[in-house]
């Protein structure tokens, strides 16, 4: 099934996930839905501001903090993609775009160092 709409009630799921995650002391440098074209698919990109050499760890922590919690109202983890922040969309797009707290800032059909974004919405995006 194609997922060519971002709807308000992921959005909405998304901004809970950023804050429930700096509240577990996992916090992120950048958190942003992308759109991809070719997919025809809206992912949730996150980057951690610690560096781990496997990245899958991450979800095993973010995983654990919400079945903890029992919480229904945050994103689903299968629409979120952990990046790492040196070597992804989110480098290219850092020193270039700060956006901070949990905000909710559209980015549409713009070329940032030589990264082309059809479409946007970022709620973090630090240096």
């Amino acid at each position: 099934m194609v997922e060519d709409a971002l709807v308000t009630e992921d959005i909405d799921a998304a901004g809970r996930l950023v804050t429930f995650l700096d509240e577990q002391d996992l916090p992120l440098r950048s958190a942003l839905w992308l759109y991809d074209g070719d997919a025809a698919r809206w992912r949730f990109v996150i980057a951690f501001q610690e560096e781990r050499k496997d990245i899958t760890s991450f979800y095993l922590d973010v995983s654990k903090a919400i079945h903890r919690s029992a919480r229904k109202d945050l994103l689903d983890l299968a629409k979120v993609d952990v990046v790492d922040p040196n070597r992804s969309v989110v480098s290219a797009l850092r020193g270039v775009i700060n956006v901070e707290g949990n905000s909710r800032v559209r980015f549409s059909r713009n070329r940032i160092n030589g990264v082309y974004l059809e479409d946007a919405l970022i709620y973090r995006l630090s240096a």
